[in-house]
């Protein structure tokens, strides 16, 4: 089940609408939303707020929001993650799960990062060590978006 459910990810993947990617330097971005599979966040959504950023945080759906064949969120959550543009998505994730990527994928943002998964889903995709905490990659994140635009 869970190819049949990886295949259907990657054909939506790769019939996705092009979009226009906008790498602003750090102190620049306003407004980031931070995906999670239930894993501590929120002293990272602190953090960025005290710099005067808005957060918005997504855990993983419960079961009975998402589709069982495909693995999905259900319309109303794809909707909602769709009503607003953000400057960045940070994909704090440390499993693969296709929900997960399809939050990701339907997420609108100027500029997508997170952990590397093999597939073409983020702008900038960092490699960790397996056991690596949200921290350690947060700080990947930032510590590359800083370098990358000297700010």
């Amino acid at each position: 089940m869970e190819k049949i459910r990886q295949k259907i990810f990657d054909w939506f993947l790769r019939h996705q609408s092009p979009r226009q990617v906008v790498m602003y330097p750090w102190k620049d971005i306003r407004s980031i939303v931070i995906l999670h599979e239930g894993l501590e966040v929120e002293h990272i959504a602190q953090q960025l707020r005290r710099e005067g950023k808005e957060v918005v945080v997504w855990a993983l759906p419960e079961k009975k929001d998402i589709c069982w064949f495909t693995a999905k969120p259900k319309k109303e959550i794809l909707d909602s993650l769709q009503s607003r543009h953000y400057d960045m998505l940070i994909d704090l994730t440390q499993q693969t799960g296709i929900t997960m990527q399809y939050m990701a994928m339907h997420v609108k943002a100027g500029f997508k990062t997170g952990r590397e998964i093999d597939k073409k889903l983020y702008d900038l995709s960092i490699t960790t060590p397996a056991q690596s905490t949200p921290d350690f990659l947060y700080q990947q994140i930032v510590k590359y978006i800083q370098m990358f635009t000297q700010g």
